[in-house]
């Protein structure tokens, strides 16, 4: 009987664990969004041809951790991502009622090539 009992315990405890890791997780990305969150006003005033140091410096630190698989899901044109670009991301600013999911800025050669708005895939 007490066997049970510490069978119990443990597998609550890996429970709790999970969940706690889980809440943390959900928090810290709410957090990463807010903090990465633009303006359409913002959005637009990036000019195409900009320089790439001239775009970071007017704009907040963009998301990270955006797996492809998640933004363009079996899209394999990355929907119209110039080639050999880099891009950054950006969530839609809590201030803003309408708009895209994210705000998608990508540069080739330090210049900035291409800006868009991406919905996310369900």
């Amino acid at each position: 009987m007490k066997k049970v009992g510490i069978g119990i315990a443990v597998v609550l405890a890996v429970l709790c664990s999970g969940l706690g890791f889980s809440a943390y997780q959900l928090f810290a990305t709410g957090k990463e969004m807010i903090k990465a969150g633009i303006t359409r006003q913002q959005f637009d005033a990036q000019q195409v041809g900009a320089p790439e140091t001239q775009v970071r410096a007017a704009l907040p630190d963009p998301l990270t951790d955006l797996p492809d698989k998640d933004l363009y899901a079996g899209d394999p044109g990355k929907k119209g991502m110039p080639e050999g670009a880099s891009c950054i991301y950006y969530s839609l600013a809590l201030s803003e009622e309408n708009g895209p999911d994210l705000w998608r800025f990508c540069f080739v050669n330090g210049t900035l090539a291409e800006k868009t708005s991406l919905t996310i895939p369900e």
